[in-house]
């Protein structure tokens, strides 16, 4: 079907459709077209037909996939190009459509090996993916599931004045991997002590987790695929800071109203969810705070459409799987951040992890 309604897609503007993926380029909708696992690889869709190329290395691996509607084959760079030669030539095609994040260099590297005219458009993948499948929601509960059972054991884990933020980095990847089989982490963890939590992207550092501050944990897992993302920010030691404790709460409810505010029935805008969160935040007293979007969808990739923020023009429609992540930020203080992901339109929470402030 997502075969289907790709073609329907990119017929407006080409007479075939090629997808490349180079081996340094991360994102999956090669994967998410094909179910190929593999580094690097071709997709190629004509008007009744569907292509998977494979580099000789990767044949064993591609060759286990049930591919009931695409047609493998194997070999490299110059046999390929003859077999896209011949296609375009016996099917008189005249223009090729791919995707827009490919670069200007690739594109006419390839109208030169081809001799075609290449047409890049935006999002004709990505907008598949957007809404998630049962088989791909099962997926994203299962990995969320982990990693809320990670958040339980990272806090027993932890000990303040000893434990540096990249031992507790190292030691979620080591769950992760060693006890719960993951494939690896959707993301470097973001492990931000003191003043490091006012910052929202924080680079994990060999600080020293201290006693009276906060720590904020972000990260996720990638199981079976696909990944999962979440963060909670608690107060180690036992004197919570006033002002923290206050502006805590103010985050908590706003994440509470924007979860709400996914569950619909028909449709939403994307940005009337962030609305929700960023005018309770800002009406409470921290205007100008909260300095990032409220959300991103999430599936194969960690970043997937739609975007949940000010400036979004995407609406959602029911079964897009979202985070909601608000937060207050005081620069050289402290920062707050509190992420859930959720099942648009359902309203299905899939973190289990507590929200009421920890204290270790």
């Amino acid at each position: 079907m997502k075969l289907n309604e790709l073609r329907k897609k990119w017929q407006r503007f080409g007479d075939c459709y090629l997808l490349i993926k180079p081996e340094y380029l991360k994102i999956n909708d090669l994967r998410y077209l094909t179910s190929f696992t593999g580094s690097t690889g071709i997709f190629f869709q004509t008007k009744d037909k569907n292509y998977l190329l494979v580099p000789e290395r990767d044949y064993e691996m591609a060759k286990k996939i049930n591919l009931t509607e695409i047609e493998l084959k194997v070999g490299n760079k110059d046999t390929f190009k003859k077999f896209i030669k011949s296609i375009i030539k016996k099917e008189k095609i005249k223009k090729i459509v791919t995707e827009g994040y490919l670069s200007r260099t690739l594109i006419e590297r390839l109208e030169k090996l081809l001799k075609t005219k290449i047409v890049s458009k935006e999002g004709l993948v990505s907008s598949l993916r957007i809404q998630k499948t049962d088989f791909e929601i099962e997926k994203l509960k299962k990995a969320q599931e982990v990693t809320d059972k990670i958040f339980e054991e990272i806090l027993d884990f932890i000990k303040p004045e000893k434990h540096k933020e990249k031992d507790i980095a190292f030691k979620i990847y080591e769950l992760a991997i060693r006890k719960y089989n993951c494939e690896g982490l959707s993301f470097e963890p973001i492990i931000a002590s003191g003043e490091g939590s006012s910052i929202p992207h924080y680079k994990t550092s060999n600080k020293i987790i201290e006693n009276n501050k906060p720590l904020l944990l972000d990260f996720g897992v990638i199981l079976n695929g696909y990944v999962s993302d979440m963060t909670r920010t608690i107060w180690i030691g036992s004197k919570v800071d006033l002002d923290f404790k206050k502006a805590y709460q103010i985050v908590l409810e706003a994440q509470k109203r924007a979860l709400e505010a996914c569950f619909f029935k028909k449709e939403r805008r994307a940005k009337e969810i962030d609305k929700v969160a960023r005018d309770y935040i800002e009406k409470n007293g921290y205007k100008g705070k909260f300095i990032h979007s409220t959300g991103h969808g999430i599936g194969l990739d960690i970043h997937e459409a739609p975007t949940i923020s000010p400036f979004s023009k995407e609406k959602l429609r029911g079964r897009e799987v979202v985070t909601i992540e608000p937060g207050v930020y005081l620069e050289g203080k402290w920062g707050i951040r509190i992420e859930d992901t959720i099942l648009a339109g359902e309203g299905e929470n899939f973190t289990k992890s507590t929200k009421n402030l920890i204290k270790l």
